[in-house]
């Protein structure tokens, strides 16, 4: 059964300069709906999210490091790098063609075992975190040290263009094999591993960085975000879209443009590479930010998606405003882990000093352009902004999906 897990007292928010903006202008956007594609989030002028259908649990959390699981997670990087020059000696001692495609078959093999023993650790401290059985920081080192393993094996596996690693010596066989493909298959699954807030979290518990706030949601995948020196960091994992078998990739380029409509309008340019008929992998800047993305050819729906995104540069659509004695409140559309922007003016639409609190909780006071940027939970809270001068003001606000 799912259940709601208490947010963390601490909300971590940042203040943006006054590029961005939250669009009024009369009226109210809908609320964020969440769907198996990505949907549009703060604002119809930027890219779409990818978010769960379902949460069954949700709440922040703050890593932090110690030597025990600095140690623990290096040595599971340290394994790795063994493993691979073991492959590396067994090839050099290879004497015939036939010997080194065992050799490659084997460590294919032995790729692909890993891959399912990482997936296996990584739904299993879903489910561990949702039930209760761990709590958010356990889960948060398991699924840094479970990031960590597979950079490693990313690494290993290597591209066309990477000397050294499997996938390069694979190229060297004389004969037909179906290594290559099936590399590039462990390789593409082994995104919904990483991303650039467990990249983040690695960091702290290797003591390479100062801790971070993060929001962590778990369902029918995992989504992480935080704020991170102005920007909006965030990263999803839907591996109820992604399927085992390989399709024809059709139209890719238009594909990627149909679930991601604002970035074609706005940004021509822009990195797409089709992976073993297995999965199509986008990479663009934009105005606002950069976006990465993974869809799967079969289902022809993203599984992976990862966002930094600069909150200054930001638009919000405003979706809940709340005017007294010539003063409003608008909170910004938003979803659980989302950016919310909070904006106080009067009734000039100059800005007004005030401080906001979060159920009661106070986060933070707007800057010189009466805004103040915060990190989302999940589902339904009450944003409170009590002015120097003048009547308190109030906006519900729903992050979905909600536990």
């Amino acid at each position: 059964m799912s259940r709601a897990r208490p947010a963390l007292v601490a909300v971590l928010l940042v203040v943006a300069s006054a590029t961005a903006a939250l669009a009024v202008s009369g009226s109210v956007s809908a609320p964020v709906q969440p769907s198996d594609d990505p949907v549009v989030a703060t604002s119809e002028n930027s890219t779409r999210v990818l978010l769960l259908t379902e949460a069954d649990a949700a709440e922040f959390s703050q890593p932090t490091a110690s030597v025990t699981d600095t140690l623990d997670s290096g040595y599971a990087e340290l394994s790795t790098d063994l493993r691979f020059k073991q492959v590396e000696q067994r090839l050099e001692a290879a004497e015939t063609p036939a010997e080194k495609r065992q050799v490659l078959e084997n460590a294919t093999r032995t790729a692909e075992r890993r891959l399912e023993s990482l997936q296996t650790r990584e739904q299993a401290a879903r489910s561990q975190f949702a039930s209760g059985q761990i709590t958010s920081r356990e889960f948060l080192f398991e699924i840094s040290t479970i990031h960590a393993e597979a950079t490693r094996l990313v690494s290993t596996i290597g591209r066309s263009t990477s000397e050294g690693t499997l996938y390069d010596y694979a190229g060297t066989l004389t004969e037909d094999t179906d290594v290559r493909p099936r590399l590039s298959r462990v390789r593409t699954q082994l995104a919904g591993l990483e991303g650039p807030v467990r990249e983040r979290v690695a960091a702290v518990v290797h003591g390479d960085r100062d801790a971070i706030r993060v929001h962590v949601t778990v369902g029918d995948g995992l989504m992480l975000s935080t704020i991170d020196g102005g920007e909006y960091v965030r990263e999803t994992y839907r591996p109820d879209n992604l399927a085992d078998e390989t399709a024809d990739y059709g139209d890719a380029r238009g594909l990627v443009n149909s679930l991601y409509p604002w970035i074609e309008q706005i940004t021509p340019e822009s990195s797409l590479t089709l992976s073993a008929n297995y999965a199509i992998i986008y990479n663009v800047n934009h105005p606002h930010g950069q976006l990465a993305v993974w869809v799967n050819a079969a289902t022809e729906r993203v599984y992976v998606e990862r966002q930094e995104v600069v909150l200054s540069q930001l638009p919000a659509d405003a979706e809940v405003t709340h005017t007294t004695n010539n003063t409003t409140l608008s909170t910004s559309r938003t979803y659980a882990g989302g950016p919310l922007l909070v904006q106080v003016q009067n009734a000039s639409g100059a800005p007004v000093d005030a401080t906001i609190s979060l159920d009661g909780l106070e986060v933070g006071e707007t800057d010189n352009d009466g805004r103040l940027w915060l990190l989302s939970p999940a589902g339904d809270y009450t944003i409170t902004a009590d002015p120097a001068d003048g009547p308190t003001l109030q906006a519900n606000v729903s992050a979905p999906p909600k536990p």
